[in-house]
């Protein structure tokens, strides 16, 4: 065993790693064995919310072990930010101003404020459908277990523990993770290409409508970037000084990261790759006990990953639809995939400069990588991370190619291609780099900046498509405008849409299909006066040759509602009615003749 303790695999070594492998043994038991979806729903709602708070808590505890040992790095850069850092402050300005503080992903968002109420009101990880006042207390009735990672509604909800619950609070979350994001991408472009590439890197994500776009929106997505590019600093921190804590913080940010959107436990794989790196650049085996435990960490993302897939209903399929991956769906992705990031006019949110500079970047450095590997020369840390974490990035992006909602030019399904843009800013940061040893380069690059602004950006961002073409979003606050028109009191809202959004706003509320079932009910709490008013939501289609409109047979009552229209608008090719419920009449009572005999 001489040569295994040459490359340190010593006895402890030896020792860490059977407790390593015992741990992921035990794993894959627990996540795919032991644990039915069932009883995995239960484990995840009753106690989700302690296992994030006990992972998240160890991470800041390494984080602040960490930043201890380089306070003469970061103090001096706090004395001393420089322009760079007015820079960031500015960029993150800009991309909060070039789109409306608005939901924009209907009703994923409402779905995510919704779980995040329930955590801090409960903390139990569930999604509140039905809640009700009594005596004072907004109470949940009903919840669900949503199909969504819990990370940024477990941060969500600490901001509501801090500040009290409110619906904003989801923008001044995102607001400060774009913030975190763009300074996390300038340090980690900075390490590969210098200033100038680290300054490019954050002027070509912040030009690209997109960005702004979902910065200025109350999705996970920036969340799960600032979450992305974090991990890639923290494993460029180990590869450059391995050690026991810069471990223990790269493996806790990386389940973290796992928590963060459905697909990022794909990175994983790479920051494994890099964990064996940096056993080889220190020249002895790091497992500490919180890499030790990493497999166990990640139990949970198994057990909601198995519970989502045994329950179709929340895979939101479309009519025709019975997988979530099929490669049928590859041809049609890959189109839209071409002519989403290659596009030139305003009508969609991305930014053909930046692919066309990050496409540059990525054939020169595959290029000078094959090159460095056929000369057997050395790899940079950053370097290695960030070929490691394209590798990911683009085996994220082909999962994403067959998945049956990944056309990138629909506008609610383009922020799949954020981390896809994040890495083509680094290559184009890259290539500008190495040009600056020969042509003004850099110059050039920001003056494309520049023109592409003027020329692209800003027209685009003009259209506000989230706001232009989310016709849902503005049918629903516009029956918000109705309701609050209404003399004040203890209302009841019937949607035709969903009810998270009026819990949100602290309303009782249902869905049409439930008021369809409970007309004994309401006729009692209307006689009661538990409610002043019950307003519904209905849509409305053309019904005739001459165009006139009736209400869509999907969202019609029985005959015993008597309705009073209130208010009705158009939205685009859709027609929207408001009504007030009247009463309902009772059901008349069967004929003795007809009615079915009572066994004895």
């Amino acid at each position: 065993m001489s040569w295994l303790s040459k490359f340190g695999f010593g006895a402890a070594a030896r020792k860490r790693l059977l407790w390593f492998g015992l741990s992921g043994v035990v794993a894959v038991g627990l996540g795919f064995v032991a644990v039915s979806p069932q009883d995995g729903q239960l484990l995840i709602t009753y106690g989700g919310y302690y296992y994030m708070l006990g992972l998240f808590g160890l991470f800041v505890a390494y984080a602040v072990r960490v930043a201890q040992s380089r306070r003469e790095v970061w103090s001096a850069w706090l004395r001393r930010p420089g322009w760079p850092a007015a820079v960031i402050i500015a960029a993150t300005a800009f991309a909060l101003w070039s789109d409306p503080f608005l939901h924009k992903v209907l009703f994923d968002e409402y779905v995510l404020q919704a779980t995040a109420f329930h955590m801090h009101a409960t903390k139990e990880i569930g999604t509140v459908v039905r809640a009700y006042d009594f005596d004072g207390t907004w109470l949940p009735i009903d919840t669900f277990l949503d199909k969504r990672p819990y990370f940024f509604t477990f941060l969500l909800s600490l901001v509501h523990d801090l500040t009290g619950f409110r619906v904003a609070n989801v923008f001044f979350l995102n607001a400060a993770c774009t913030a975190g994001f763009l300074g996390l991408t300038y340090w980690f472009a900075r390490a590969l290409a210098g200033r100038a590439g680290g300054l490019l890197a954050v002027a070509l994500l912040v030009t690209m409508p997109l960005f702004g776009q979902n910065a200025t929106g109350a999705g996970m997505e920036m969340h799960n970037l600032m979450m992305l590019v974090l991990v890639m600093c923290l494993a460029l921190l180990y590869l450059r000084a391995p050690d026991d804590d810069r471990l223990s913080l790269l493996c806790l940010g990386t389940v973290l990261l796992a928590q963060s959107r459905y697909e990022s436990v794909i990175f994983a794989g790479p920051v494994a790759v890099i964990v064996v790196l940096g056993w080889w650049r220190a020249g002895r085996v790091l497992l500490p006990w919180a890499a030790i435990a990493t497999p166990l960490l990640l139990v949970p993302y198994a057990w909601r990953n198995r519970y989502v897939s045994a329950a179709p209903a929340l895979w939101q399929l479309g009519e025709g639809q019975q997988s979530r991956f099929s490669t049928r769906y590859l041809a049609g992705n890959l189109k839209a995939a071409v002519e989403f990031f290659f596009n030139t006019s305003p009508a969609l949110a991305n930014s053909w400069y930046l692919s066309a500079l990050g496409c540059a970047g990525l054939a020169y450095g595959l290029l000078v990588l094959v090159r460095r590997i056929r000369r057997r020369e050395a790899v940079s840390p950053g370097t290695t991370v960030t070929v490691l974490f394209g590798v990911g990035v683009a085996g994220n992006f082909a999962l994403l190619m067959f998945y049956y909602w990944s056309q990138l030019t629909e506008p609610i399904a383009a922020r799949f291609a954020l981390p896809a843009c994040l890495m083509l800013a680094l290559l184009a940061a890259v290539l500008v780099h190495r040009l600056d040893r020969r042509w003004p380069a850099s110059r050039a690059a920001f003056l494309g900046v520049g023109v592409f602004l003027l020329v692209s950006a800003l027209p685009a961002m003009a259209r506000r498509l989230y706001t232009s073409q989310n016709l849902v979003m503005q049918e629903v606050n516009w029956e918000r405008e109705i309701f609050l028109t209404r003399p004040k009191g203890y209302d009841l809202f019937i949607s035709n849409k969903s009810s998270i959004p009026w819990i949100l706003w602290q309303t009782p509320s249902l869905n049409l299909s439930s008021a369809r079932l409970r007309a004994e009910q309401l006729r009692y709490h209307l006689a009661q006066g538990t409610f002043r008013e019950i307003l519904v939501a209905q849509a409305l289609r053309p019904t005739t040759r001459e165009g006139k409109f009736g209400v869509d047979p999907d969202d019609l009552l029985p005959d015993g509602f008597r309705l009073e229209t209130l208010a009705e608008k158009r939205f685009g090719g859709r027609m929207a009615r408001v009504s007030r419920l009247v009463a309902v009449d009772p059901e008349p009572a069967m004929p003795a003749e007809t009615a079915k005999p009572v066994a004895p």
